[in-house]
C-alpha cells in the first residue's frame, strides 16, 4: 500500500511540474508574442494600452473556440471508433458543430478588428495579421530547430 501511495505522489509531483513548465513556456510565448507585435506594427504607449486588453480577449475567445472545434471533433470521432464507423445522423451532427464553431472563430475576429480600428489605424491592423504570421512562423522554426537538437 506505502509503494502504490509513493508510486502516485511521484506521479503527482511529476505531472504538477510538467504542468508549470508547460505554464512558464506559455507565458515566454506571450511576452515574445507582445514584443513583437508591438514592435511589428509600432503601436504607441497609449495605443497599446487600449490595444492589448481587447486583443488579448479575442485572442483567448478564438483559441478557446479552436481548441473546442480541433478537441471536439478529434473525441466525436474516437468515440465513435473511427470516421469509418460513424453513421451518416453522427457525421452530419460533427459538421453542423464544426460549421457553429468556425462560425464563432470569424465573428471573433470581426470583432476583434472592429474594435481594434477604433484604436489603431487600418494600416496597423493590416500589420497585425502580418506580424502574427511572421511570429507564428519563427516560432514554428524554432521550434523545428528545437526537435532537431533533440534528436541528434
Amino acid at each position: 500500500m506505502k509503494k502504490i501511495l509513493l508510486i502516485l505522489f511521484i506521479i503527482m509531483l511529476t505531472a504538477n511540474v510538467a504542468i508549470a513548465q508547460q505554464h512558464r513556456n506559455r507565458q515566454k510565448i506571450t511576452l515574445l508574442k507582445t514584443a513583437f507585435i508591438t514592435d511589428a506594427i509600432n503601436l504607441t504607449p497609449k495605443e497599446a494600452e487600449k490595444f492589448w486588453p481587447i486583443y488579448n480577449l479575442y485572442s483567448d475567445k478564438i483559441r478557446a473556440s479552436k481548441m473546442a472545434l480541433e478537441g471536439g471533433l478529434q473525441r466525436e470521432i474516437r468515440f465513435a471508433g473511427g470516421v469509418e464507423n460513424l453513421s451518416d445522423e453522427q457525421s452530419q451532427k460533427i459538421i453542423d458543430n464544426v460549421v457553429l464553431l468556425e462560425q464563432q472563430i470569424t465573428d471573433h475576429k470581426i470583432k476583434l478588428i472592429q474594435e481594434l480600428s477604433t484604436i489603431i489605424s487600418a494600416k496597423k491592423i493590416i500589420g497585425l495579421k502580418k506580424a502574427e504570421r511572421n511570429f507564428n512562423r519563427r516560432i514554428l522554426q524554432e521550434y523545428g530547430k528545437r526537435r532537431r537538437m533533440q534528436g541528434q
